[in-house]
């Protein structure tokens, strides 16, 4: 590849590649990423629409948020029942709303510790407004100190604190 054809803007992702210099030499050159700079709004987009689906089906009572998150989080079956440290028969039962409502809270926590989330969180959807616009609190990972939302781990691993109004400093 020539050094000119290896030039990405994605300065939010650099790279180095070893490219042909004008010189006929190779060598190193600092570059962004193609696919960060090429496909990453796409799949910002996505992720968006599909918590957007997900959380329709939660609150119509199709599936549980065992499965919302499972979902988000790209993770088999296997997966989760392996990290959770249950069956996968019995993960999969609380994937269904009716099973989960069954379920301890010692498992939902052990759920919301592998998605790295609240215990609370496996029983709410929280959305922020934004004038009148309603935006998922679960896919603004990156913005959550922003956006007057805190949730403050407590020495008690079953309660969290939420903290709603302005950034704290």
């Amino acid at each position: 590849m020539k050094e000119k054809d290896g030039y990405i803007n994605c300065p939010e992702q650099q790279v180095i590649l070893y490219v042909e210099k004008e010189d006929g030499q190779y060598g190193p050159m600092q570059t962004g990423s193609y696919l960060s700079g090429n496909y990453l709004d796409d799949y910002e987009i996505k992720r968006v629409h599909l918590e957007e689906s997900l959380r329709i089906r939660v609150m119509k009572g199709e599936i549980s948020m065992v499965k919302y998150y499972m979902v988000l989080e790209d993770l088999t079956l296997s997966e989760l029942a392996a990290r959770v440290g249950l069956s996968k028969t019995k993960v999969n039962r609380h994937l269904d709303p009716v099973h989960f409502g069954k379920a301890k809270v010692e498992t939902l926590k052990k759920y919301a510790d592998v998605f790295n989330v609240p215990v609370s969180n496996m029983l709410q959807v929280i959305m922020l407004k934004k004038g009148d616009n309603l935006e998922s609190y679960t896919v603004l990972e990156e913005k959550k100190q922003t956006e007057g939302i805190e949730q403050v781990k407590t020495e008690n691993p079953y309660v969290m604190l939420v903290i709603i109004g302005e950034k704290r400093k």
